[in-house]
Formats: structure tokens, C-alpha cells, sequence
């Protein structure tokens, strides 16, 4: 999330109405912490309710609603190729999600005899990273809010390399790695591979 695309959503804010939909209470999370965006969002409101206000004084001609909708009937657009392409990563999520969780649990097993070692890179919410290649400062709100529900979390290292994080085994690492999704940290753990998958086993978090 940044303040473009925030901007963006709200221009489409009609209020409380909207307030149970996930992206418009992610942009509203972000435009709380924007000063900028803050103020040209009171701004939008005050705009929008002055023009709702005055529709609403508007008496429409006696069936008026019944010609607009006799005349010219409303379509209602199917975009099966963008369905299918939802469903497509909705699903690859689902696995990819699946998929973490169950090689992070192995790793919170015991890793007697692991190599310890020190990686420095970017803490990745590991769902987007790899479903979607998202990662970075753009990605840092999503990733924060991923991570702290739990979604794995991963390092990405200056040479590419990318390593799962675990914490120490029946302790969940999560918590405090959402505070660094999307900073560039140096983590202090230990080295294990399990199915072609490198993990880390994490002991230290140091901020750069």
C-alpha cells in the first residue's frame, strides 16, 4: 500500500457503508498514518456528503426509474477471463500458503546439529512473495498485516537467496517479525534444509 493506491481506493468511498470491505479499511489504515492523504480524504468526505445532500433534495419526476430502466436496461458485464484469472491466484495463494505452513512446522522442530549463521536482507511475507513476487517498501503494509496473522514469514538475502524463518520449536516468530515486514534486518539463527528448502531458524533480530 502506498498513498497513490490509497488514494485511488478512497476515491471510491462512500462512507461507513464501506467500512466492512478489506481494501477500503486498509486504505483508511494508511491514510491515518499520511497527513497529507489524511486531510485530502476529510476532504473528499465533506465533498461527497455536500453532493449526496444535494441529490437527495432533488424530487425525481413520477416513474422515472421505471423509463430509465424500460429504455434502456442496465448490463451487467461478465469478465470471465478476469474471474478466471482471480480464482487462479486465489488458489495458488491457498497452496502456496499450505505449502509454507507445513514445511515452517517441520522447522520448528528440533534443529540439533544446524549450522548457525548470520543473513542480512528483507523480511518477507513469504504467501505474496512467492504467489506474486510482492515485496519491498510498497508491499510493507500487506506483508506486515500477513505476517502478523500468522502467514510465513521469510529473509531474502543481497544474493537472492531466500531463507524461511522459524522460531524455536512450539513458539511462533511471527509477532515479532510483522514490526520489520518489508525492512532490510540482520538475523542471527540457524541453518537447516528440509525438502530443497532453506530455513533459519531465527535466535537474533538485529535492525539495520
Amino acid at each position: 500500500m502506498n498513498t497513490r493506491i490509497a488514494k485511488e481506493i478512497l476515491l471510491l468511498y462512500r462512507g461507513p457503508i464501506d467500512d466492512s470491505d478489506p481494501q477500503f479499511r486498509a486504505a483508511l489504515d494508511y491514510a491515518k498514518s499520511d497527513l497529507e492523504l489524511g486531510q485530502w480524504l476529510r476532504e473528499q468526505i465533506k465533498c461527497y456528503d455536500a453532493i449526496r445532500a444535494k441529490l437527495r433534495g432533488i424530487e425525481p419526476q413520477p416513474g422515472l426509474a421505471d423509463k430509465m430502466v424500460r429504455r434502456r436496461p442496465i448490463p451487467f458485464p461478465r469478465d470471465w477471463s478476469r474471474i478466471s484469472q482471480l480464482a487462479a491466484a486465489i488458489l495458488i495463494s491457498a497452496t502456496v500458503t499450505a505449502l509454507l505452513i507445513k514445511w515452517s512446522e517441520h522447522g520448528n522442530r528440533s534443529v540439533a546439529g544446524a549450522q548457525e549463521i548470520f543473513v542480512t536482507g528483507e523480511v518477507l511475507d513469504m504467501t505474496c512473495y512467492i504467489a506474486s513476487n510482492l515485496s519491498g517498501p510498497e508491499h510493507a503494509y500487506c506483508a506486515k498485516v500477513c505476517i502478523g496473522n500468522g502467514e510465513p514469514a521469510g529473509i531474502k538475502d543481497r544474493d537472492g537467496k531466500v531463507y524461511l524463518l522459524t522460531g524455536e520449536p512450539g513458539q511462533s516468530i511471527n509477532a515479532k517479525l510483522a514490526d520489520y515486514a518489508a525492512q532490510v534486518v540482520t538475523i542471527k539463527g540457524k541453518k537447516s534444509v528440509r525438502d530443497g528448502f532453506a530455513q533459519l531458524q531465527v535466535e537474533e533480530i538485529r535492525k539495520l
